[in-house]
């Protein structure tokens, strides 16, 4: 019994550091970088594009689709109590949602910074995103769609979902943003440890991009498995196992299981530079944990389910993986849908599968509308699922892969 276990407790551990490690060098560092850049850039354009959207009915869908572009969750959510002073259109709200692909995008641009294949379909979901956006926006909008006119002008009216009326409030929406309570022990660890995090996550970074170069001259170099911190290996395993170990612990000091950002957050790095780094630290240490998830839940099934990736591939592709993959959308949060993006990154599921969970789901943005407008949030979460499945059908039907 010793004998035959040694070596499933040894693939066990191996799959778990080779996960932890792999989800930090291959993905956590580049996140972190891109997720401070658009963090610092809300935080710099704080406001400026309300009255602009305001006074643009006209345009109102395409500003909410490029809001919804923008990685991360927060061009999102800030559109929320927009909507709900009546400044934008449900159509907005809807072109907004199709258009994010919340934290799951730093995934899949980070997969594309680490391996170039990955930059085409990229490109190609986020344009895919946005022009549905748009147009799925403008469509909701003409035809009279709204929570208590879900299928339009001629289809029956519900009550509750009152379209909101423009408010006389001068004040900016951006203040009806709630700020984090500075208490707790979750809020120490999150606002004390980011400094510590950032450090680890800067030396990852130097030797993620060294692994690059590395790969780049030498197609046969592979990153070995060590242990002792003073050899290569070594040195660069307990790296990507101290930064995946810290940003599991801020992940379980910021208290928020499947969904990253709120309207606390958001509000908070509008307000303070160091807001920013502190949330941007705790959003990619999100993004780590959900993938190192992902990882760890694909090794697992080869290792105790005998499949191989091709096994997994073969299910990942068709009619019923665009269905999946959409109803994935329809769950709140960014959690699961970054398990669907990752699933992508390792050939799992298709191209189409792919498109039809982007444009479905919702990332944290569905939260604030929750609380703002219960029948909103769930016609919204209906309104972006239909032309997820349509759109993830059509692809299939004429081939688009990558």
């Amino acid at each position: 019994m010793t004998s035959a276990a040694k070596p499933l407790s040894a693939d066990v551990l191996e799959i778990v550091v080779t996960s932890m490690r792999d989800a930090f060098l291959a993905v956590t560092v580049f996140v972190a970088a891109m997720v401070l850049l658009f963090s610092w850039l809300q935080y710099a354009t704080s406001g400026r594009f309300v009255e602009y959207i305001r006074e643009r009915k006209k345009l109102q869908p395409v500003i909410g689709a490029l809001m919804g572009l923008t990685p991360g969750c927060g061009g999102a959510i800030v559109m929320m109590p927009m909507y709900a002073r009546g400044y934008v259109t449900y159509g907005t709200v809807v072109a907004t949602l199709i258009a994010t692909l919340g934290d799951s995008a730093f995934v899949l641009i980070g997969a594309a910074v680490a391996d170039s294949r990955f930059i085409a379909p990229m490109l190609a979901v986020h344009i895919l995103s946005f022009c549905v956006g748009v147009a799925w926006g403008y469509f909701v909008d003409i035809t009279g769609t709204t929570p208590r006119n879900p299928l339009g002008k001629f289809g029956p009216t519900f009550g509750g979902g009152e379209t909101p009326h423009p408010s006389e409030d001068t004040t900016s929406p951006l203040d009806d943003l709630p700020r984090e309570i500075p208490e707790g022990l979750g809020y120490k660890i999150l606002h004390q440890g980011y400094v510590i995090w950032w450090a680890v996550t800067a030396l990852g970074l130097i030797f993620a991009i060294l692994l690059l170069v590395w790969s780049g001259q030498d197609a046969d170099f592979s990153l070995e498995l060590g242990w002792n911190p003073l050899t290569l290996n070594g040195f660069i395993t307990w790296i990507g196992l101290l930064g995946t170990t810290l940003s599991i612990i801020l992940y379980i000091a910021q208290k928020n299981w499947f969904a990253d950002d709120t309207e606390a957050t958001i509000g908070d790095k509008l307000h303070s530079m160091r807001e920013t780094m502190v949330h941007a630290a705790s959003e990619t240490a999100f993004v780590t944990f959900w993938v190192m998830i992902a990882y760890l839940a694909f090794e697992f099934m080869m290792l105790f389910g005998g499949l191989t990736e091709e096994d997994m591939a073969r299910h990942g592709d068709g009619l019923v993986a665009v269905i999946i993959a959409a109803t994935i959308g329809l769950i709140p949060g960014c959690g699961p849908q970054i398990i669907a993006i990752t699933a992508y990154t390792k050939d799992i599921i298709s191209f189409p599968a792919l498109a039809a969970n982007a444009i479905s789901q919702d990332g944290d943005a569905l939260f604030p509308l929750l609380v703002r407008h219960k029948a909103a949030s769930l016609w919204a979460t209906v309104h972006t699922t239909i032309p997820a499945i349509i759109v993830g059908i059509i692809l299939m039907i004429i081939g688009v892969n990558f």
